[in-house]
């Protein structure tokens, strides 16, 4: 199930899906690292592109996700998902697709082969970036063409996956992640500043107060089936997405679209006193 809202100046999108689903991931990691946490980014090389091979490159297993029967959802999406899941778990930044098996006669899913590997620098195949406080934006991450509408243009969705698996409360889980999104945000050349990426930053630390709110609302929840997680999402996903057109019109119109720094200073200052609010549902404690 996906719930949609496409801005004009900002995506906030809610993929809602669950993880009942029987797919089964089989393999053997070659060593033993930190795993990493659930907001570190992991990157997708696929099956036709290739990964350069170099001893700073370490390579920390081979992993296969294949079709267990009765999967509800084995979209190509939620199968990179998982493979991104099981490279934090082995501590990998890089999942390279050594075999992608499209649905056919005798399965309906997504099935892939892949390797994971630790590599020293993961920006070149970077194409998203999920909210950190240690996650700053930066100009080179606006990788889109250059558009005359606007003189800046963020991209970014929350990302909200479903686990109705029992836990030790009988509560469901569910993991949420607010992600920039390189390949669809853009700068004029001309306009690039420091004031002007202030003003982006605050776009960003926003997705991270909704996310928090919606952690929140998910936590005080003991709801634990499918169908009542999909009925709660779509209330969350509503009080959420008018709260957040709200606050997006306001801080567009208040900032003159990030010309006036001192209202962006003022943004900041108000967003931070969220994020302090809500320290307890924060990405980084994910």
């Amino acid at each position: 199930m996906n719930l949609k809202h496409l801005g004009c100046l900002m995506i906030l999108l809610f993929l809602l899906s669950s993880c009942s689903s029987k797919m089964k991931i089989t393999g053997n990691s070659t060593s033993s690292l930190t795993p990493l946490r659930a907001n570190e980014s992991v990157v997708i090389i696929e099956e036709n592109e290739n990964l350069d091979q170099t001893e700073t490159n370490a390579k920390i297993g081979s992993f296969e996700i294949k079709d267990g029967g009765l999967s509800l959802d084995c979209s190509y999406e939620r199968v990179q998902s998982l493979a991104k899941d099981k490279a934090r778990s082995v501590g990998g930044n890089t999942v390279k697709i050594t075999e992608h098996k499209l649905p056919g006669t005798w399965s309906t899913c997504h099935r892939i082969k892949f390797e994971v590997y630790k590599i020293a620098d993961i920006t070149p195949y970077q194409e998203e970036m999920i909210w950190s406080a240690n996650n700053k934006l930066k100009w080179e991450y606006f990788k889109a063409p250059p558009k005359f509408e606007r003189n800046s243009m963020f991209c970014g969705f929350i990302d909200v996956q479903f686990n109705d698996i029992k836990l030790l409360n009988d509560n469901g889980k569910v993991n949420i992640n607010p992600i920039f999104l390189f390949e669809c945000s853009y700068v004029q050349p001309s306009e690039k500043s420091e004031n002007l990426l202030d003003y982006n930053q605050v776009k960003f630390d926003l997705l991270e107060v909704y996310a928090r709110k919606m952690r929140s609302e998910f936590d005080k929840s003991s709801i634990d089936t499918l169908d009542e997680w999909t009925k709660f999402a779509q209330n969350i996903y509503d009080k959420v997405q008018k709260e957040y057109e709200t606050d997006i019109y306001n801080y567009e119109v208040e900032t003159n679209f990030g010309q006036n720094h001192t209202e962006v200073v003022g943004w900041q200052y108000m967003v931070k006193n969220e994020l302090e609010e809500l320290t307890e549902y924060s990405s980084d404690r994910s």
